[in-house]
């Protein structure tokens, strides 16, 4: 029974018609005017990764590796990291690549009207910042933990929702605050369902967004 779509639900228990009208985050036009600016001079396409969410099962421990892959293979690219002040951790190493832009900290209504406006791809775990994106027509690529495909990416446009390989507590259906219900992986000390996503399986997806990206340019 927890195996509910949030949006479907959330307008059952509003007594309203689905699927909405629209919903979408409105920046206000200062906001708009910061992301034009911060955009420029970003050349080729741009990448929105949201590193961490509230919860200790909202960090993919493979970012690194992934990123070095993704520069590698899109040398014109550029990479846009945000999170809250936790995630400046998770960023550090990168200070040195010029594509690389090291925003965590950022306000969170510049953070949303950069995702939603601005950015190519947004990658990232099940955070408000996905949410936020989820009906644009942006390509997105979405790290599943405590939720389903049903639940949260069912209705979204242009989303590669990735799911765990052989992870017998996905999808567990609950905030962890803690590690005292949730399963970790020692090696990497993220949680278990994030870490039975390879990079091989984010790589291939970043490959499937990035053709659509190509084509629409052309």
């Amino acid at each position: 029974y927890l195996n509910v779509n949030y949006l479907e639900f959330t307008h059952q228990l509003a007594g309203l018609p689905y699927p909405p009208l629209y919903t979408k985050f409105y920046p206000d036009k200062k906001e708009m005017v910061w992301a034009r600016k911060k955009r420029r001079g970003m050349n080729g396409p741009v990448i929105h990764w949201v590193l961490s969410g509230s919860s200790v099962h909202k960090t993919w421990p493979f970012l690194d590796q992934a990123v070095a892959r993704i520069l590698v293979k899109y040398p014109d690219c550029h990479i846009v990291m945000t999170g809250d002040d936790l995630c400046k951790v998770l960023q550090m190493g990168w200070e040195n690549e010029q594509r690389v832009h090291q925003w965590a900290g950022e306000k969170i209504r510049n953070t949303l009207t950069f995702a939603t406006a601005q950015a190519d791809l947004v990658i990232g775990p099940e955070t408000g910042v996905m949410n936020a994106v989820g009906l644009e027509a942006v390509p997105k690529i979405i790290f599943l933990s405590h939720g389903s495909r049903e639940n949260i990416s069912k209705h979204w446009f242009n989303c590669i929702s990735l799911e765990p390989e052989d992870c017998a507590c996905f999808p567990c259906h609950r905030m962890h605050y803690t590690w005292h219900f949730c399963h970790r992986d020692e090696p990497t000390g993220t949680a278990l369902c994030q870490a039975k996503i390879s990079v091989d399986a984010l790589e291939k997806a970043v490959e499937l967004a990035m053709n659509k990206i190509t084509q629409k340019a052309a």
